[in-house]
């Protein structure tokens, strides 16, 4: 209870502190609505871990193909990402699932020399291999990379089932979830890419607003920064009217989970690779409401891959 306090307070302060990046209101948090995001892995005992969002106790998620801790080279493997990013998630997850030692580099969302020094371009994620000379982009021919490398254990993954129903959920409510989770990405600088009110800037300048083209968004003649802060104001204040949109399309997605362990029949998957990499950010939400399979499929894949969720620091 004590530590849970101390987060709020310092997230709260964060806030306030910060709020100004988009003329947003100080938010007030209260400690006892903060959870965990991360399942507990002993086995010994019958520990249960509550699922945020449901009134379910689930026994602990554990992976029963998660090998011990690889330690590949040196230099280990390192992950250029931003942690929102769920294309830089994808990445992350095979080295998590396979218990790969690698390094995780955040880097700035303004830096544009690091990633244009690695592979010519402002983008993420980006895997180095510095013992072997490699550098290469693209999430999934990273994740491809790293789990068929028969020097990094034998492949998880199974195909992608090419699931229509998923990617037609991620599409019909792509425009509420965005608006919902970008204001929240840059409300406070607690993201490691966001620390910097630079860093800030460049991501409202880069990411629009539903209804905005990105090209008229990006266009410092058609759009102003004052504009584009205002926009992110106001679909944060339309919380209240998103957030009931948001927790019914969860509720549609829980007929779509297959189970805690896998979104598809069969087993893991690529098709868990690119879901949970989705959903992940909407924890980022407070007042989000995941159904008991939806929950209990992501506390699974934030444990497996060791990619912790955002509820402790939800706005």
């Amino acid at each position: 209870e004590r530590m849970a306090r101390i987060v709020a307070f310092a997230v709260a302060c964060a806030i306030i502190g910060t709020c100004n990046a988009f003329s947003i209101a100080p938010v007030t948090l209260r400690s006892d609505t903060l959870t965990s995001s991360r399942a507990v892995l002993p086995v010994k005992a019958a520990r249960t871990t509550r699922v945020p969002g449901t009134t379910m106790q689930l026994a602990p998620a554990q992976s029963p193909a998660r090998p011990p801790a690889l330690v590949p080279g040196s230099p280990l493997p390192r992950l250029y990402v931003y942690d929102h990013c769920p294309f830089c998630v994808r990445a992350r997850m095979i080295f998590g699932l396979k218990n790969i030692k690698h390094e995780v580099r955040f880097m700035p969302n303004d830096d544009v020399k690091t990633p244009t020094d690695l592979v010519g371009k402002k983008i993420a994620p980006i895997l180095e291999i510095p013992y072997r000379g490699e550098v290469m982009k693209e999430s999934m021919d990273i994740v491809k990379r790293i789990d068929e490398d028969p020097s990094l254990g034998q492949p998880i993954l199974r195909p992608e089932s090419g699931r229509a129903d998923i990617k037609a959920w991620q599409k019909a409510h792509a425009g509420t979830f965005r608006q919902l989770q970008r204001p929240r990405y840059v409300m406070t600088g607690l993201l490691p890419e966001f620390a910097q009110a630079e860093a800030r800037e460049m991501f409202i300048k880069n990411h629009q607003m539903v209804g905005f083209e990105k090209a008229d968004w990006k266009d410092d003649a058609k759009t102003t920064q004052e504009f584009r802060k205002a926009e992110y104001q106001k679909a944060l204040e339309a919380t209240p009217s998103l957030l009931p949109q948001a927790n019914a399309a969860l509720a549609e997605l829980e007929g779509l989970i297959y189970s805690p362990e896998h979104c598809s029949a069969g087993g893991l998957s690529y098709d868990d690779i690119d879901l949970f990499a989705r959903l992940r950010s909407i924890t980022i939400i407070r007042g989000i409401v995941m159904p008991p399979k939806v929950a209990a499929y992501m506390q699974t894949m934030s444990t497996w891959a060791d990619i912790p969720l955002y509820n402790a620091m939800a706005l």
